[in-house]
């Protein structure tokens, strides 16, 4: 039994179609990332499979059963940090995350190692209304994680934090992927996905347009690379008009620009008079694959 298996599921908002026949299958204890544009209905899909909404069409299945109607049996070995987590707003961290602890039967040991874990102990006992946007994030995360869920759904989770808060999620999310939970995770760094994911499933236009692992996804990528510029940011516009550039964007290093083929690429960089001093190169990523098969930036 697949802990998710959504068939043909269909959904609209206001006449526009955000889903349109999507299937995902997602296998026990595997950390699967649900990528896309924004609009391409990743919430959307997510909200269905835990019932916080009714597809319009098609099947899903949570850990072999219907989400709706609302199971408090089946919710129980569910975690889930959506985008909005409701808090206990006027409560201390310690007295948020270890209510909800209680609520699941977990224990106030557990409330406690996630706090520690999570970098929260030096804001332990201040009200949850009072921490900033990535504590209450990492909190949120922790909400979800105090009872040990079979399946945990993160949306988006470290979209607020910081490089080093980021490096502590990202641990614990490894650790809870080693503890044999399944995760299903939208996100919101590509490159985050790629290290974490087992599997990841692009959604463009309400459409899967693909499903693999990683390196299956590189892999299909025809010869691209990511060639970053540190000079050439004024060139933005003529290296995106390059017919050798499939897109480029302006990071904090400089300019990035996907190609297909370097060299044809850096003949194409001095034809156009694009400075290339400290150029670096780097093989293909799931970034560059999504480039490819949706045209967009996620």
């Amino acid at each position: 039994m697949q802990p998710v298996l959504a068939r043909g599921v269909c959904h609209s908002y206001a006449g526009r179609q955000v889903l349109r026949d999507v299937d995902l299958v997602v296998e026990r204890g595997s950390f699967h990332g649900v990528v896309g544009p924004t609009g391409a209905g990743k919430t959307t899909l997510v909200e269905i499979i835990q019932g916080a909404r009714r597809a319009q069409e098609g099947s899903v299945e949570l850990l072999g059963r219907a989400p709706l109607p609302r199971d408090p049996r089946l919710l129980a070995r569910v975690g889930i940090q959506p985008q909005a987590t409701a808090f206990f707003a006027r409560a201390t961290v310690w007295e948020h995350l270890s209510t909800v602890a209680a609520i699941f039967g977990a224990s106030a040991a557990r409330a406690e190692q996630l706090i520690e874990n999570m970098g929260l102990g030096h804001v332990r006992n201040s009200r949850v209304e009072r921490v900033s946007g990535g504590e209450r994030q990492k909190l949120a995360v922790a909400s979800a994680m105090v009872h040990r869920p079979e399946v945990l759904f993160l949306d988006e989770p470290t979209a607020a934090l910081d490089a080093a808060a980021r490096h502590d999620l990202v641990s614990m999310l490894v650790s809870a992927r080693e503890d044999g939970t399944t995760v299903v995770y939208t996100a919101h760094s590509l490159e985050e996905a790629e290290r974490l994911c087992d599997v990841i499933t692009i959604l463009d236009g309400g459409r899967v347009v693909a499903t693999d692992s990683p390196s299956a996804l590189v892999a299909g990528v025809g010869g691209g690379a990511s060639v970053l510029l540190p000079g050439a940011v004024p060139y933005l516009d003529a290296v995106t008009g390059l017919d050798a550039v499939t897109a480029a964007t302006v990071s904090a290093d400089g300019l990035v620009a996907h190609v297909r083929d370097v060299g044809e690429a850096f003949t194409a960089f001095g034809a156009a008079g694009v400075p290339t001093t400290g150029v670096q190169v780097h093989g293909p990523t799931v970034e560059d694959a999504f480039m490819e098969l949706t045209g967009k930036e996620c």
